[in-house]
């Protein structure tokens, strides 16, 4: 049986150390029970090409792209303004960064490189609709993978919802929603539309057990994320030892992480230690530059095996991130939580009797001295949840393997699909006319050359049912002959080719296909399109020049040869 194991490894723009390990440690554990499985190099829906190397000259690209954008609405303006602002920000934040980032992003490409078996195409939510990765199981697993993403909606691969892995093998393991949950009726429908078609849940929630169970038939075990499936011994030859001893260890992650940073002073004042700083968050100086009577150092491009090392060797540790607690556990350390939003730090903390590691402002630390944790107890109750959670996963492995699942019909839901169609002129001719009604769209002018109509309210369906509209670019010196079909699923562009298929835009090369681009005709029906998402189409005007065209410009073409004769 091939197994895919889908998650978020590499491609977290803070460089989150834990995402490359959970994926490593999930991978390890089922090839030491038997298993082997390949990790999809995958690229989330809201990744949005950005550049992990390079923060800084992604956003330098992406505010000049908004700088010479055009706004034809009030409305347009108003977001292209407010994404200029974002984008400006950004980039000022990671200008003073560039060195740090390259040295962070290549080490944890080298973890990746070194001991993933992964492969070797990198797929996103477009290419898993066209493209079969050819595995029989998938298995999405662990962290906020099932979080409700503004402006983009639920990444369809995380849920295993994609095309590709339709009529094959579904299991999650320790999945997570995050904090940003479903708002409206039509997201709530999304989400346990997607929990159908998943054969064996587990959730690393108990929040999330609870949602599903409440909202369906289905039933959702809560499970250890992976990262706890192995002992500390695992990790202990992974973990690179610091220079450094005695030292606090500080990590925080996302929010501004007050209460941690402050607490983590005052705990090292009094104890005479000093702080060793990691963010995941682009600060030059971080957070620890305005304390000028503690010791500290900031280590910016610190790497996975480093982490764990600074970690391990602590003598406390201060943290708001759910996994540095994870580790703080396997590691039997003594530390202490800062606020962050959701419930997943929480829930590992109850899990373990570990409630009182929760720190606010407020806390006063004093009252604490002495409480050390009761790591015997913890070590209880983690080999019995690791126990629990092996037999999960190790179980529902077993009974799938070297079984065909039983095929189902997913056309329904796809033809119940809606879209919109823009209409490109193509070419950039002076004698271009426009024949569109400016009441029914809007015409936008590129700087391209190039004419585009949009329609205000058309709305197309998936069925095969719905008509292109009838063509109203018209040229002097150009013959209309249809329309080419290019498609958006995502963020990805396709073309719609003679058979039926859809072909990456980027790697379609005129010379070597033997298929060709369909050309359909003015007002032709647009066929049902066989993918779970379509965010637009792009119906591109294909012209033919007349024969006399032709003919003339071959004429003027011999009579300016003659003339050039003759004047020599």
């Amino acid at each position: 049986m091939k197994i895919g194991i889908i998650s978020i490894n590499m491609y977290s723009k803070g460089l989150n150390f834990a995402c490359p390990l959970h994926t490593y440690a999930f991978q390890q554990f089922l090839s030491m029970n038997g298993f082997d499985s390949t990790v999809i190099d995958y690229k989330p829906v809201y990744y949005d090409n950005f550049d992990l190397r390079d923060p800084y000259h992604h956003y330098v690209r992406r505010f000049e792209k908004y700088s010479s954008a055009k706004a034809y609405t009030p409305e347009e303006k108003e977001i292209l303004d407010r994404k200029l602002n974002e984008v400006q920000k950004k980039r000022d934040s990671w200008e003073p960064l560039q060195e740090e980032r390259a040295i962070r992003y290549d080490k944890f490409e080298n973890f990746i490189q070194t001991r993933y078996t992964k492969t070797d195409i990198c797929y996103d939510s477009d290419l898993l609709e066209v493209w079969d990765p050819g595995f029989d199981c998938y298995i999405c697993a662990t962290d906020v993978i099932w979080k409700n993403q503004p402006h983009c909606g639920y990444d369809r691969g995380y849920f295993l919802g994609s095309k590709c892995m339709e009529n094959k093998w579904k299991i999650s393991y320790a999945a997570s929603r995050g904090f940003d949950l479903a708002q409206t009726e039509d997201e709530h429908r999304k989400f346990f539309e997607y929990m159908k078609d998943i054969d064996y849940i587990s959730v690393r929630e108990k929040s999330l057990k609870e949602y599903i169970e409440q909202n369906t038939d289905r039933k959702a075990q809560v499970v250890l994320d992976p990262v706890l499936l192995h002992t500390r011994d695992f990790y202990d030859d992974i973990a690179v030892k610091p220079k450094e001893e005695h030292y606090m260890f500080l990590y925080y992650v996302m929010e501004k992480a007050a209460d941690t940073i402050q607490q983590a002073v005052s705990y090292a004042r009094e104890h005479h230690l000093k702080i060793i700083e990691v963010t995941d968050l682009p600060l030059k100086n971080g957070r620890l530059s305005q304390y000028t009577d503690v010791e500290h150092e900031l280590h910016l491009d610190m790497g996975i095996e480093e982490w764990l090392g600074y970690i391990a060797h602590a003598d406390c540790v201060f943290t708001n991130s759910f996994h540095a607690c994870c580790f703080c556990i396997l590691f039997e350390k003594e530390f202490f939580v800062g606020h962050r939003n959701g419930d997943k730090v929480s829930n590992v903390l109850d899990a373990f009797g570990l409630s009182d590691r929760k720190i606010s402002l407020k806390t006063d630390l004093s009252q604490l001295e002495g409480k050390t944790i009761d790591y015997g107890s913890v070590r209880t109750l983690l080999e019995q949840r690791r126990e629990e959670s092996k037999s999960f996963i190790l179980n529902a492995l077993r009974e799938i393997d070297g079984k065909r699942k039983e095929e189902k019909d997913y056309s329904d839901r796809k033809k119940d699909l809606t879209y919109k169609v823009l209409y490109n002129s193509q070419i950039k001719s002076k004698s271009l006319l426009l024949n569109y009604d400016t009441e029914e769209g809007i015409l936008k002018h590129f700087a391209s050359g190039t004419w585009e109509y949009w329609p205000n309210n058309a709305s197309y369906k998936n069925d095969g049912s719905s008509r292109l509209l009838k063509n109203g670019f018209a040229s002097k010196n150009h013959q209309f002959k249809g329309w080419q079909l290019r498609i958006q699923i995502d963020n990805r562009w396709f073309w719609y080719m003679n058979d039926g298929s859809l072909c990456l835009k980027e790697t379609y090369n005129k010379k070597t296909d033997s298929v060709g681009i369909r050309v359909f005709q003015d007002e032709e029906a647009i066929p049902y399109i066989p993918v779970n998402r379509i965010a637009a189409i792009v119906a591109r005007a294909v012209w033919e020049t007349p024969i006399f065209i032709k003919v003339k410009r071959k004429l003027l073409s011999e009579l300016y040869k003659i003339r050039k004769k003759i004047s020599s």
